[in-house]
């Protein structure tokens, strides 16, 4: 992987961002004057977004919500390996087709759960392989 440009290497994250001013401070930082160890109230069930987003030095493929549509309208639904091998199958790899940079891409994700389910990890070896893939349950780790 040492020969590979820079730009072929995409990282991928979620993070859910709660409606009411919440914020999930274990994907992101926070830069304020006032004490960054004050603790912020968070109700039990807060309303969120999940967003996924992928990103290189070149460009972001991205931000897709993870949504399901109810008769009510959208609404948030809870990310597992179901719903984030179809984003990868409808979005994302036909986004990387497109741009005719599947062949030389280097697919890295952390290890959470819908990130190493049987299915995403079939559909991810199919087009990246496992040497052009750094994420837990893989041979780079």
């Amino acid at each position: 992987m040492q020969n590979k440009k820079r730009w072929n290497l995409f990282w991928t994250d979620e993070a859910h961002f709660h409606i009411h001013g919440y914020v999930n401070t274990q994907n992101c930082r926070i830069w304020a004057k006032e004490n960054p160890f004050g603790n912020q109230p968070l109700p039990l069930h807060s309303e969120k977004v999940s967003m996924w987003c992928w990103f290189t030095v070149s460009f972001i493929v991205g931000p897709f919500l993870f949504e399901e549509v109810s008769p009510e309208g959208p609404v948030t639904c809870t990310v597992n390996g179901l719903c984030y091998e179809c984003l990868l199958r409808n979005h994302v790899i036909p986004e990387l087709q497109e741009c005719t940079c599947m062949d030389n891409t280097i697919f890295m994700q952390d290890g959470a759960r819908p990130h190493i389910a049987n299915p995403v990890k079939r559909l991810l070896n199919i087009h990246f392989g496992n040497d052009r893939i750094i994420s837990r349950h893989f041979p780079t780790n």
